[in-house]
């Protein structure tokens, strides 16, 4: 009945996968567009230097403006295109199993030649290739974008500040498939990853500025994903290592918790 349920689920969610591709080209797009209008604002700026500390102080300094590694590392990558792959990873982790059994397939899909653990591999490798198109065609938007409108950016590292987006989006798609697995409930599965990333950016975002935060930085997965700039600095490999870890212990989580879950309850 399936040749292949990796195909199915790409075939499933083509116009959401359309949808998504062309909101990230154009928010990508976009970026690039207004960059250059920021920029000769902070320009402007530069005369405020003169004045008192404590004006400026009030008013800001605006160095995120001054180059467009400082610029584009706030907006997308420090807060928008985590969240956003963060919601369509979550999603798609959630419907992998919990999602299906809510809906009553689960049990038609089962019924086929098709083991547990090939089911939710087949999936899973469907979903991550979608967050993978995803993320290339962001890359390709904002290396086109920043060429267009002039603007001076390494592709490489944009490149590569993408790709440590894209496994953080795997990170969690990796925990709502555990918590789907585990417990059966997509709204669990939503709740408690959804929860732990809002809580896990808020602790690596305190973190520099709140100093009893800062031995907890290590357990948040954004501080992995671009804690070391990597737009500006590159990939750092240990933090690369850390993500890919934490994917694979989420996944075996899964499939362990799916293999074991007595279904007819």
């Amino acid at each position: 009945m399936l040749h292949s349920l990796f195909w199915k689920t790409l075939r499933d969610q083509r116009w959401v996968l359309l949808g998504w591709a062309l909101g990230l080209a154009f928010l990508a797009l976009y970026l690039a567009y207004i960059y250059p209008f920021v920029n000769r604002a902070a320009e402007m700026l530069k005369v405020l230097e003169k004045l008192p500390p404590v004006i400026k102080n009030l008013i800001g300094k605006n160095e995120f403006m001054a180059t467009p590694e400082n610029f584009f590392n706030l907006q997308p990558f420090s807060i928008l295109l985590p969240l956003l792959f963060i919601v369509f990873a979550v999603a798609r982790g959630s419907d992998a199993t919990a999602g299906e059994e809510e809906r009553g397939t689960l049990d038609l899909l089962l019924a086929n030649p098709l083991p547990r653990r090939r089911l939710v591999l087949e999936k899973s490798l469907a979903h991550g290739a979608s967050l993978l198109l995803l993320s290339l065609v962001f890359w390709l938007a904002m290396a086109g974008g920043t060429r267009l409108f002039g603007i001076v950016l390494d592709t490489d590292r944009l490149a590569a500040v993408t790709f440590s987006c894209w496994l953080l989006g795997l990170t969690f798609y990796a925990l709502s498939l555990a918590c789907g697995c585990w417990r059966g409930g997509k709204k669990t599965a939503i709740g408690v990853s959804g929860g732990l990333a809002v809580v896990t950016f808020l602790v690596n975002a305190y973190a520099p500025m709140v100093e009893s935060l800062r031995p907890y930085r290590v357990f948040s997965p954004f501080y992995f994903y671009n804690g070391n700039n990597v737009l500006g600095n590159g990939l750092f490999l240990p933090h690369v290592f850390v993500q890919i870890g934490l994917i694979a212990f989420f996944f075996g989580a899964a499939l362990l918790a799916f293999g074991r879950r007595d279904l007819s309850a």
